[in-house]
């Protein structure tokens, strides 16, 4: 059961990995290039990208809830303690994936309608009024914040997967070795 176990916990933590990375290195980066602006324009491109922003957002509180109940799984079959620096990085991983799709997606959002959305609702290339160009200044601003939380999640999930592949973290190797006895 613990070989099953921990296989499980490897498999969660390298979906969420490699998921993670996936978005933070290629997904993001793409959806703010000039070539998608051109192509989408500013509203329609903006709009993407908070799409896709709650989607991993999602993704990070699924994966987060998977790996808790992993842990406490792991907990209850081994009967061993309960390591606080993965708990504390667990919860802090879900925390800021929860935050992300309650809070900075949806300001995205709205600084996204606000800065290229003119007062007849009709789409607009570039912000044009003082509270548009406002709008757009703060739109940058939680990009930004949404940046550096996205990169410190990934910073997060390589711990994570680094913890659940190491062999050393309580609980017995995938494959043990033998031991030489001399």
């Amino acid at each position: 059961m613990i070989t099953f176990l921990r296989l499980a916990g490897l498999g969660t933590a390298a979906v969420w990995l490699g998921g993670t990375v996936f978005f933070v290195l290629a997904m993001d980066p793409l959806l703010g290039r000039t070539d998608v602006l051109r192509l989408l324009g500013p509203l329609h491109a903006g709009e993407t990208g908070v799409l896709a922003l709650e989607r991993f957002h999602l993704f990070q509180v699924v994966c987060a809830t998977l790996a808790l109940i992993h842990a406490l799984a792991e907990w209850l079959y081994s009967g061993r303690p309960l390591d606080r620096r993965l708990m504390v990085l667990l919860l802090s991983l879900l925390a800021l994936g929860s935050v992300g799709r309650v809070y900075v997606a949806p300001k995205c959002r709205d600084f996204n309608m606000q800065a290229y959305l003119g007062p007849d609702r009709r789409i607009q290339l570039q912000a044009v009024t003082p509270d548009q160009r406002q709008a757009e200044r703060s739109l940058g601003i939680w990009q930004g914040v949404s940046v550096m939380a996205n990169v410190i999640s990934l910073a997060g999930v390589v711990l994570y997967f680094l913890h659940q592949s190491s062999p050393n973290n309580g609980g017995p190797r995938l494959f043990p070795r033998a031991r030489l006895r001399i």
